[in-house]
């Protein structure tokens, strides 16, 4: 399923919400929202709550608190790339800069192979040197920050001269190809990262579909609530119009009976609004994670700094598969049936002698036709080394000391009872 690019960030969207200036090693928030992280350092330890400043979310589990501290917090959370790329390119843009051989005049050009600025007349120069014929050299004026980016390509950790061109899957790490013929040559695969950075594009894909489908089905969700807060509406006045013309042929003994059932009227649509109004809440919120991290998605995948993708997937991955991307109404949070005032003509001509008996209940019904998503979870019972998360959909061991399985059933087990298990 193809996707349409996203637009490259505006400078106004390189500004932190806390500082007001361009990110500075930007943190990934569990919503998907981005900080400095000095910025964010600061902002939890001002905070009673570690919210986010922008939609509110928890930044972190409340259990939690205590067990880590706030440095250890803020250095936890993945940094974006694509962003920091980005942010240092247009940076760059935006500098006065000297040329890099004369010096003495002001830089118009940058070359996007090697990243030196020349001058005019030394870009001429440069061109003319045999290892620089074929490099790529580009007006200042005529760059963006999202091509400059796209350019730059990371030097090896161990040869600095040289930039990595392979991926190590066992040591999860990009190489020249000088580390791979040295201290990589015992590593089984040794891929190329072309070839890496084309697979984590392919994941990158995969995780955009499933936020655009989860976008969806929580559009469509809060559409409902939306047609059913209308319908509460509509019918509330309608309730309030009945009243209003029977009151209306009533003299001065009537006006209390009047507020009662006005209040009456009012009183048995709230909660039902309340109800869905806090439920709305809740999936706008679940659909601005997913949003976010959307962004965040297409971001890293039209990323051209291929370290940058390579190091963001997994991230992605792991990030994505723990938010819910389902439709289903949050646990806890329920919308029922309430009464509302319908008036009964008979009483009418009793108005005198029964004006306690005026008002008479009607269900009215929340007709929400939500379709449920199965989800498999694992039971709250299991063993101490295992761990769940993701909403209990998700089992991980603490350690790999004795095996890598994971053995499930279909039903708890018991405790206090020995179980076999055969392979």
């Amino acid at each position: 399923m193809a996707t349409a690019a996203p637009p490259v960030p505006e400078p106004d969207d390189m500004d932190c919400s806390v500082c007001h200036e361009q990110y500075v090693q930007p943190k990934l928030l569990p919503c998907g929202h981005l900080l400095c992280h000095h910025c964010l350092l600061s902002w939890l330890q001002s905070q009673d709550q570690a919210l986010c400043p922008l939609c509110r979310c928890a930044i972190m589990d409340p259990d939690e608190r205590g067990q880590k501290s706030w440095q250890d917090v803020a250095d936890g959370f993945p940094t974006d790339l694509a962003m920091a790329d980005l942010v240092g390119a247009h940076r760059l843009l935006k500098q006065s800069h000297s040329c890099c051989i004369c010096e003495e005049a002001a830089a118009t050009c940058l070359c996007l192979t090697c990243g030196d600025l020349f001058c005019e007349s030394c870009r001429k120069i440069h061109l003319k040197q045999k290892i620089a014929r074929n490099h790529t050299v580009e007006d200042l004026t005529f760059l963006t920050a999202d091509k400059v980016a796209g350019s730059q390509h990371t030097a090896c950790a161990v040869h600095a001269d040289k930039t990595t061109e392979l991926f190590c899957p066992t040591h999860g790490e990009s190489i020249c190809h000088l580390c791979a013929t040295s201290r990589h040559r015992s590593c089984p695969e040794v891929k190329d990262m072309e070839e890496k950075v084309k697979d984590a594009r392919a994941v990158l894909a995969e995780l955009a579909v499933t936020l655009t489908e989860g976008e969806a089905r929580l559009d469509k969700a809060i559409q409902q609530l939306d047609d059913h807060l209308a319908k509460t509406e509509k019918q509330t006045k309608k309730a309030v119009a009945e009243i209003e013309a029977v009151c209306a042929r009533l003299e001065k003994s009537v006006q209390d009976c009047r507020h009662r059932l006005n209040e009456l009227a009012h009183s048995a649509c709230s909660d039902v609004k309340e109800a869905v109004t806090e439920t709305k809440r809740c999936l706008l919120q679940r659909r601005g994670k997913l949003t976010s991290h959307k962004h965040v998605v297409q971001r890293v995948q039209e990323a051209k700094n291929r370290d940058t993708v390579s190091t963001m997937t997994p991230v992605m991955q792991t990030r994505v598969g723990n938010l819910d991307c389902s439709a289903t109404l949050p646990s806890g949070v329920t919308v029922v049936s309430k009464e509302t005032v319908v008036i009964d003509a008979e009483a009418v001509t009793r108005i005198e002698k029964e004006l306690s008996a005026l008002g008479q209940a009607k269900v009215m019904s929340a007709d929400l036709d939500f379709v449920p998503v199965p989800v498999l979870s694992f039971h709250d019972n299991h063993g101490k080394n295992i761990v769940l998360s993701n909403n209990k959909q998700t089992a991980q061991r603490r350690g790999r000391e004795i095996y890598d399985g994971i053995v499930v059933a279909s039903q708890p087990m018991m405790t206090n009872m020995l179980y076999e298990v055969s392979h």
